[in-house]
């Protein structure tokens, strides 16, 4: 007889053992027992993980000393310990030898031996240092200093020097000091230079000579900023020369 199509027919009947209270024990056991063997597992694999880690730490401290040994810097610091001993042998054979007092000694019994060797160079000194110095020049020349045109903060001076020695200037050179600042800014019969006070005035290609007796007129002009007194200290080649 045919089935109706309405009615539901399990396929399968349900056991009684997958329904009694004795079946849920069984599942909460074996979850009991799977969750004990994952912690189980947790705890050799944290225990393997810890031993790697520590083979891994001490096989880097064996490196590290190995490297250290073997460095260039070690071998460096112990390489001069085999060296000491042939330092010490060559300080000491270089300070030993100590000729330095016998050349001393020998250069003291010479000298004391030999006195007459020195008393011609004391003698030859003692003459030299008595040797009167050279005697000062005579004025030879004598100087006329007139001041012939005036304006303000400037002036123009000729300077007559004349020859009064016996002997021939040539060529010549005459020489006077400034009191008051002045400063001589154009010459002619002579060619000037000026330091501080001092005046130079050189003689120039066509009055070289001064014969005896011969007067050469030096002109010049000069400026001044407050007063213009006459030069004073008047030369010729080196002999002081009288005003008049």
């Amino acid at each position: 007889m045919p089935r109706s199509l309405g009615a539901y027919v399990p396929l399968t009947r349900p056991r009684e053992e997958d329904i009694d209270e004795g079946y849920r024990e069984r599942l909460e056991q074996r979850a009991r027992e799977a969750a004990a063997a994952q912690q189980r597992a947790g705890r050799r694999i944290r225990w393997v993980s810890a031993l790697c880690g520590a083979l891994v730490v001490a096989g880097s401290l064996v490196i590290i000393a190995v490297t250290s040994e073997s460095s260039p810097g070690r071998q460096a610091a112990v390489a001069p310990d085999p060296l000491a001993p042939a330092t010490t042998p060559r300080t000491v054979v270089t300070t030993a030898p100590s000729p330095t007092p016998v050349p001393t000694v020998l250069r003291q019994i010479s000298t004391s031996a030999s006195p007459t060797t020195t008393a011609p160079k004391t003698t030859a000194t003692s003459s030299t240092q008595a040797a009167p110095p050279p005697p000062a020049p005579v004025a030879s020349c004598s100087v006329r200093y007139d001041i012939t045109d005036s304006w303000p903060n400037g002036f123009t001076a000729n300077v007559y020097v004349t020859n009064t020695g016996n002997q021939t200037l040539n060529p010549w050179t005459a020489t006077w000091n400034f009191t008051a600042g002045q400063q001589v800014t154009h010459s002619w019969n002579g060619d000037f230079s000026q330091s501080g006070s001092r005046v130079t005035m050189k003689a120039v290609s066509y009055n070289l000579s001064m014969a005896p007796g011969t007067t050469i007129d030096i002109g010049f002009n000069g400026s001044f900023s407050r007063s213009n007194p006459a030069a004073v200290g008047f030369t010729l080649n080196g002999a002081r020369c009288q005003t008049t």
